[in-house]
């Protein structure tokens, strides 16, 4: 009877406090697709090279800049000229030097293979052979082609053409029957290491490496 009546207040409570329910949501991009194409571009910024602009009044020219993520990128310059030492201006007018930046590609690709045995449909049988995959691998990549060129605002003489400099980020997700998924990757390493995150295949692969050198 005790145990009878616990139950009933305890379905007493519940009715009384209610229900609820969390509702999630998605951003229009995934985190991961903006993440290819931020280290895309940070990679892209690391190899640019960029006039003597230390001490000079500096005009950075977005208008020919047509790119998804532009912001990003623009302040990426940003940074990048003032860590040269460039003064910025806001107007081009009163500038010695005006860098025109623009993109020859910014975005995101997708490759999805895997090795196994497709599934079948048996002629004259309703028989239906299910997929059989024993080793799959998807992988995400996310390139930036950008392009500097630099000239003296007064007179408009060139003084340095960056040409175009390319780079790719990557991040792959692999499974063997079924076991999985194992992550790697550029975008995957930037993750783990700012983060401070390790992530199974890591683990694994710092395991097989420790054995090796203990033996």
């Amino acid at each position: 009877m005790k145990r009878l009546m616990f139950c009933f207040s305890l379905l007493v409570c519940a009715v009384a406090l209610g229900c609820s329910s969390t509702r999630t949501t998605d951003t229009a991009r995934t985190g991961m697709e903006q993440l290819l194409i931020s280290n895309a571009v940070d990679q892209t910024m690391n190899k640019t090279f960029l006039p003597d602009v230390a001490g000079k009044k500096v005009y950075l020219e977005e208008k020919y800049l047509n790119a998804v993520d532009k912001g990003y990128i623009v302040g990426s310059m940003r940074r990048k000229l003032l860590n040269a030492g460039a003064m910025l201006v806001d107007a081009k007018e009163g500038s010695e030097i005006t860098i025109e930046l623009c993109s020859g590609g910014v975005g995101t690709d997708n490759v999805e293979s895997f090795i196994g045995v497709p599934g079948l449909t048996v002629p004259g049988l309703p028989i239906e052979l299910p997929e059989v995959r024993l080793y799959e691998k998807k992988s995400q990549f996310g390139t930036a082609k950008l392009s500097v060129v630099a000239y003296d605002t007064p007179s408009g003489q060139l003084v340095y053409d960056g040409n175009g400099t390319l780079a790719r980020a990557d991040d792959s997700n692999w499974s063997v029957l079924g076991i999985g998924p194992f992550q790697e990757g550029s975008v995957r390493n930037e993750v783990n290491r700012q983060t401070g995150d390790t992530d199974f295949t890591a683990r694994v692969a710092n395991a097989v490496d420790f054995g090796a050198k203990t033996r």
